[in-house]
Order: C-alpha cells, then sequence, then structure tokens
C-alpha cells in the first residue's frame, strides 16, 4: 500500500511560485528538500526535481525521482487549474486527478486504485513570500487509515536547470536509464540505518549475492532472534515462481523487473496465517548501498520493514 501512495503523490506533487493572494505561475525547476520533508509512513527518495511548465489554466509536470520506494522514476503529466478531471499514468497506474484555486493555493484532489482498494490524495500548496520555497501539506486515505505528509521544495535558479540538463555520470545504472542493476557481490545489514518494524533485530546478517540475469542466487547468513541461520535462496527475475526454505518456512517467490526497479512478491504460511510480502529492491547510483523496502500483509495486519546493506569490499 505504501507503494501505491509514493506513486499517486509522485504524479501529483506541483512545484508552486505564489505571491500574496494573487494566482502565482509555477513554471520553474524545484527540487526536493528531504531533510527538511516529513514524509509520513513513506520511505524518503534520495532525490526529486519537478519542472513545471504553467500557462494558466495549463498546467504541465515533469518528475524525475531518484530513489525512494518505487526506485528512480520519470513521469509527465498535464492538468489544468479550472476542475476539469485530468486522466494521467504513473506506470501501468491511472491516476485522475481535479486541481482547483483556493486564494492563492493550490489544490489537487487525485484518486486512483490499489489491489481493488481506493487511494485519495488531497495536497495543498503555500508558497513562501520570497517565491523560494514550496510547502505542500499532503493528506490521503486509504481503507486501512489515514496519513500525512509535508514536502518543501526549494526552486533552482538557471544554473541549477542547466545542471539538471547534463548530470554527471554514475557507476550503478539509474533507473531513468531503465538499465537492469546487477546486484552480486557480499553485502552486510547495516542494523543501526535498518527499520525492523515490530520485529526484533538482527544482531548480524550478511547475504552473498550471485547474479547473472535471470538467474539470481542468495546466500544468506543471519544472527537474530531466532539464533544463527545459514540457507541460501534461488531465484529467477523473468516472473517465474521459485520455492525456497527459509528457517523451516516455505517461500513461493515471484521476481520481475519494473524498470531497473527489482520486485520480489512472495507467500508463506506462519503459524497456519497465509502471508504476503512484497519486496522493493533498490540499488544506490554507486552501486555500494542495497535497500529492501517490504510491506507485509496477513490476517493478523499489516507491517513494513526497511533493510539497508552496504557492500564489503573486495
Amino acid at each position: 500500500m505504501r507503494k501505491a501512495i509514493v506513486a499517486v503523490l509522485s504524479v501529483t506533487a506541483f512545484a508552486t511560485s505564489m505571491l500574496a493572494q494573487s494566482k502565482p505561475n509555477f513554471s520553474g525547476t524545484w527540487k526536493l528538500n528531504v531533510a527538511k520533508s516529513d514524509f509520513g509512513p513513506v520511505p524518503a527518495p534520495d532525490s526529486r526535481t519537478d519542472m513545471i511548465d504553467h500557462s494558466d489554466p495549463a498546467l504541465k509536470v515533469s518528475t524525475s525521482v531518484v530513489g525512494g520506494p518505487q526506485g528512480n522514476m520519470d513521469a509527465t503529466s498535464s492538468y489544468t487549474t479550472d476542475g476539469k478531471e485530468a486522466t494521467n499514468h504513473m506506470g501501468p497506474r491511472e491516476i485522475k486527478a481535479t486541481v482547483v484555486w483556493e486564494g492563492p493555493k493550490l489544490v489537487v484532489n487525485a484518486k486512483t486504485t490499489y489491489q481493488e482498494a481506493e487511494l485519495t490524495i488531497k495536497s495543498v500548496w503555500t508558497l513562501s513570500e520570497d517565491g523560494k520555497t514550496l510547502t505542500q501539506n499532503v493528506h490521503f486515505v486509504t481503507p486501512m487509515g489515514e496519513a500525512d505528509q509535508t514536502l518543501l521544495y526549494d526552486k533552482q535558479d538557471a544554473g541549477a536547470v542547466t545542471a539538471k540538463a547534463t548530470p554527471p555520470p554514475v557507476v550503478a545504472a539509474p533507473a531513468s536509464s531503465g538499465v537492469k542493476p546487477n546486484f552480486s557481490g557480499t553485502w552486510k545489514l547495516d542494523v543501526t540505518k535498518s527499520d525492523f518494524g515490530v520485529l526484533p533485530p538482527d544482531n548480524s546478517r550478511t547475504v552473498v549475492i550471485d547474479h547473472s540475469d535471470p538467474m539470481l542466487k542468495l546466500a544468506v547468513s543471519a544472527d537474530g532472534a531466532q539464533g544463527k541461520q545459514d540457507f541460501t535462496l534461488n531465484f529467477t527475475t523473468d516472473g517465474k515462481e521459485a520455492t525456497n526454505n527459509a528457517g523451516g518456512l516455505e517461500l513461493k517467490s515471484i521476481l520481475t523487473w519494473e524498470s531497473s526497479t527489482l520486485v520480489d512478491n512472495t507467500k508463506l504460511k506462519f503459524q497456519d496465517q497465509d502471508v504476503t510480502v512484497k519486496e522493493i529492491w533498490l540499488l544506490s547510483d554507486d552501486g555500494k548501498t542495497l535497500t529492501q523496502n517490504a510491506h507485509y500483509m496477513s490476517p493478523m495486519g499489516e507491517m513494513d520493514t526497511k533493510m539497508v546493506y552496504v557492500k564489503a569490499t573486495p
């Protein structure tokens, strides 16, 4: 659910340039200030930039996201500020949104569906008096509850726009290029940077990955609440179901690529209860950090975890 919410926010988050009580023009390049933003229950992206072309009522938003639960993403969406419904797409997901003025503020009401459940988002934008900072207050509603975010964007000058047009080279393939990364290597869990949710944290965990796409092999050595465990998992990334055993649990997993992001959908039984896990694998641009964001669903409730691995030096 958290990933769907992020996808909706990525489409409806606009940059603004508002003055007093007049209707502002949003045109320009805006960069998300990750450090000053509050992402609520949604994992923060590494970076995000929105380029806006605004000739009221027409509004065009080109968004570039690096990192986060969906990995790197690029999307362009078109709206009008006269309340007419606009339909856009974020990947395969259809987003319907209306945009209206409330004084000098712009209000976006968006809706989409995820696993046949409706998600709604209301976003309100306010610009600072100097026109350099956009505050975006977001409230989203799902069948499982509600949450809020406060996102802050800094307006970029002409030099920043020029620099964005020619970004520096990266080591690991960014998702904006659509290139599938290779996860091979020895990865050590950074317990201090990971979020285990309600689960007891591991004392340590090392994963040795042998990746020759579509073949993916993981040799796991963990020391945690269940004691010391060693097991090997074998998958393919072409959507074929793989069956493995980890710590006495049978896992049935389907791994697929979404652009340069690897998605693992796993089913298992725990205490006779069906549990489903959706895990997103994200590789940093320098290839040194692997982040696995997981969402668990069971009759007992839902939970999220975030595992951060650091690549060991050969």
